[in-house]
């Protein structure tokens, strides 16, 4: 389209809007960081919130200077009411005639004469924000939802603040902020920086005033109002504070009481950490786990929990995740998306390092073990640094953040525990307060070490996959010579990387490295002695997939003895896909005398996976294992074996009596539904009564009973989808309803009572999260969920969540797919009418199409 010209997709005949979308999926173009004509300096924001009114007054003043000739400034700035745009310049009056416009996305502010190199300019706009569907989120009581508190928060990431605030909305820009926020009296602020002032204003309202002297990127502002139990702590003469909802201090202490600890940990490992306070924020409803907006982290409530869950569960590593992205993501930041992972790499690898340091080596490795799962299945299609993606979010999966972790931890194994903390130390030392991209980080490691690192960077940042290594083990007794022969098949051109050998007997350990950078290597190691292990990648430093053809005592040895826990894990695998008997007999003793929890954990579920009646016996010899983690998965690992009444046994007896966790006591109600007790309406429903962290009992039992396949569930699951239930247990009945009607025949009456709860759960003023699995169990009713298609196309049009949007397209198509063909037949003829008239007004818009609403600058 012509420049100037607002594209709207709805002025486009439907069918010739797909053929776009697929030409433009077809051929993604690469993205680049956007154009910086101006640099913006400062931001200036003086807000007046009404939380009740879901409504923000702003007059948002910016310093700017152009980076070069500069005809019109422009601002993002989405579904804001703009009243007016003042321009002021060194050579202009204040208050001079210039042009301004605005066109709902971007303000455009042209001044009379070009902005010359260097010359400054100060913008201020005087806007209102109403109720934003994104960047800023109003929270409050609800008809479905009476007992919310009223509350609002900001999202930035990726470019959502140009939906409360106009300004260069870019993550290659960089400012210094502050925020004067006044709200009624009594109510809590907080945002990036210092609290330079709080004063009552002897109307009902007081002002907040913070100031961030050092400069971060747009999408790092944060602004949270409302009702907040507030504790202050002291680290080295910095505040570091926890905001919680009211009453829940207790609870903050369990899941913040390291914060202080981590941040002197960080601080020596990275450099100093770099701003005035830590404050880490608890809100109603947060959309994400985690935001680490500079000084400011915004948490979900999901976090907080009591004594009983703190027996299993942790908030450290998402402490720790947010509290390194200070670091990796707010003092550096990556330039555009395609670098993602230089902030979450870094942050995901902080959590294994966190776990080392506080709890041990153990504790690191199986950090890194959970996170190769996810790196090697997340990585296979797409390279790390990746340029031709269509929306920013999908750069955030599992290349950005276990993948980008693996490379650092990589990184630290081939260059050596002192190079490589002073090369990091030197990376975010000399790059702090800039915008940075890969090569950044090479060229500082390169640096500071003297290696060359472009062919590691190529490997494991810029093509997809992983090396697939297939290990071979020879023993010539004559010559006393092990052979090693290493075989990489994927597909793919060969990866280079160091591999380790190591070779036990006795009490000697041989070790041996070599350069893979072949698809075969064949190498050889003179030995005394046969080994009695032999443990390829001892270190665990390579991200590859690796199978190794070696003989049972080998794999044996390995599983008792390996001081690794990777390498013992490696083992129990090997093991578990033998199914025979006398390994499963190993893999029972070894369950129970492991010392790792994680290592516990994994054999279980070999077990489980091999099945047999030796297995069942080694889990049920296991399920009072001390570590709750280790009989979780004990529990998990028994709803393998169906129509076996010693299981079942054993699983009611924790599922009905209970557990000390209530994550053990969630999951084996889980496994006892898995097997479909005959009684199990009975005797799971008294269990709705028990209390847990974030409801997992009750979502267990509701999920249970809608696994159960017994329509005698489908009243009481009805029952729980109604408002004044929790809201997750709320969704779990849905879930559990759409879990149902897999399997049971409704007569009419059940079927019209079902879709009535899922479609009440459609209602405007209910959770985002509960519309979409209420869509979701519409969908799974299929053709029966017909009358609801009114209220799903109404979501699917105007609701303002995405993912609902999606679960509610996807639930029509579903439920029109099993319509009748005369029905289909009414709904086509209906939609082309419609078509026919969106086609017919076309031609009036089209006169319209490039018009834009002036705005008031003076």
């Amino acid at each position: 389209m012509a420049q100037g010209m607002q594209y709207n997709p709805a002025m486009v005949p439907r069918t010739l809007f797909l053929l776009l979308l697929a030409a433009v999926a077809a051929a993604q173009e690469p993205r680049f960081p956007a154009d910086r004509p101006l640099d913006l300096l400062h931001l200036r924001l003086e807000a007046r919130v009404d939380l009740e009114k879901k409504e923000l007054q702003g007059r948002a003043t910016l310093d700017l200077v152009a980076l070069r000739p500069v005809r019109t400034i422009r601002l993002d700035a989405v579904g804001l009411s703009v009243r007016s745009a003042t321009l002021s310049t060194a050579r202009t009056v204040a208050g001079e005639p210039h042009e301004a416009s605005y066109d709902g996305k971007t303000l455009e502010i042209v001044p009379r004469g070009d902005l010359k190199i260097g010359e400054s300019a100060k913008v201020t706009i005087d806007y209102t924000c109403a109720d934003p569907t994104e960047g800023l989120y109003f929270r409050g009581p609800t008809a479905a939802e009476p007992k919310v508190p009223w509350q609002v928060w900001s999202q930035g990431e990726t470019h959502e603040n140009r939906h409360w605030i106009p300004l260069p909305d870019q993550p290659n820009e960089r400012m210094t902020s502050e925020l004067l926020v006044t709200v009624k009296e009594g109510l809590d602020v907080l945002s990036n920086g210092r609290l330079e002032s709080q004063k009552a204003n002897g109307d009902g309202t007081a002002t907040w005033h913070y100031v961030q002297e050092q400069d971060h990127v747009p999408y790092l502002i944060t602004l949270v109002v409302g009702d907040f139990d507030v504790i202050r702590e002291d680290w080295r003469g910095k505040a570091v504070e926890f905001w919680v909802p009211p009453g829940r201090g207790a609870d903050a202490a369990r899941s913040f009481g390291k914060t202080r600890a981590m941040l002197e940990f960080f601080s020596e490992a990275f450099g100093p950490y770099p701003w005035d306070k830590y404050a880490q924020v608890v809100v109603e409803q947060f959309t994400h786990g985690g935001m680490e907006n500079t000084s400011a982290t915004t948490l979900t409530e999901r976090t907080l929990h009591d004594e009983r869950a703190h027996l299993d569960f942790s908030s450290d590593w998402l402490v720790a995740h947010e509290l390194a992205h200070q670091w990796f993501g707010d003092l550096l930041t990556c330039t555009d998306w395609a670098h993602v992972w230089l902030n979450e790499g870094f942050a995901s690898y902080a959590e294994a390092l966190w776990a080392e340091h506080d709890l041990g080596r153990d504790e690191y490795e199986y950090e890194l073990w959970d996170q190769r799962r996810h790196a090697l299945d997340g990585g296979k299609d797409l390279p790390i640094v990746h340029r031709a993606y269509k929306g920013e979010w999908e750069q955030f999966d599992d290349r950005a953040y276990p993948k980008g972790s693996w490379v650092v931890h990589m990184l630290r194994c081939r260059l050596g525990e002192q190079l490589f903390w002073e090369a990091l130390r030197r990376y975010v030392a000399e790059r702090a307060h800039t915008c940075v991209e890969t090569s950044d980080l090479r060229r500082s490691l390169e640096a500071t070490t003297g290696r060359s690192l472009g062919r590691f960077f190529y490997d494991w940042t810029e093509r997809p996959g992983h090396p697939v290594v297939e290990v071979r083990h020879g023993w010539d007794a004559e010559k006393s010579l092990a052979e090693i022969h290493v075989r990489q098949t994927q597909e793919a051109q060969a990866f280079h990387f160091p591999l380790r050998v190591e070779f036990r007997y006795g009490t000697t350990v041989f070790r041996i490295d070599c350069d893979v950078t072949e698809k075969e290597t064949r190498f050889f190691a003179r030995l005394h002695a046969r080994p009695e292990m032999i443990r390829v990648d001892p270190d665990f430093s390579v991200l590859m997939e690796l199978t190794e053809d070696k003989g049972r005592e080998l794999w044996l040895k390995q599983l008792e003895s390996d001081p690794s826990v990777a390498g013992r894990i490696f083992a129990a695998q090997a093991l578990g896909r033998t199914r025979r008997d006398d390994d499963r007999a190993a893999l029972g003793a070894a369950l129970l005398k492991e010392p790792f929890w994680g290592v516990q954990k994994e054999i279980a579920k070999q077990l489980g996976e091999s099945g047999g009646d030796k297995s069942r016996d080694a889990l049920l010899a296991a399920v009072a294992l001390p570590h709750p983690k280790a009989r979780r998965a004990v529990v998990e690992a028994l709803a393998k074996f169906k129509d076996d009444a010693a299981v079942l046994a054993a699983l009611e007896r924790i599922a009905i009596g209970g557990d000390a966790s209530c994550y053990v006591e969630s999951e084996a109600i889980k496994a006892y539904a898995a097997l479909r007790p005959q009684d199990g309406v009975e005797k799971l429903t008294p269990l709705l009564e028990r209390d847990s962290h974030n409801d997992v009992i009750r979502e267990a039992v509701l999920g249970g009973l809608g696994g159960l396949h017994d329509p005698a569930a489908t009243d009481i699951l009805i029952a729980w989808t109604a408002r004044g239930k929790p809201r997750d247990c709320r969704g779990a009945a849905l879930d559990g309803l759409a879990n149902l009607a897999t399997a049971c025949a409704w007569d009419g009456a059940q079927t019209t009572r079902v879709v009535a709860a899922a479609q009440a759960c459609l209602g405007k003023s209910e959770n985002p999260r509960l519309k979409a699995r209420a869509a979701d169990t519409l969908r799974a009713l299929g053709q029966q969920a017909s009358p609801a298609l009114g209220a799903l196309e109404a979501l699917a049009e105007h609701d303002p969540a995405e993912n609902v949007r999606k679960e509610a397209k996807e639930a029509i198509e579903r439920i029109r797919s099993g319509a009748p063909p005369q029905v289909e037949l009414t709904r086509l003829r209906e939609e082309l009418q419609k078509m026919r008239d969106e086609n017919r007004a076309l031609k009036e818009r089209m006169d319209r199409i490039d018009g834009k609403m002036p705005v008031k600058t003076e």
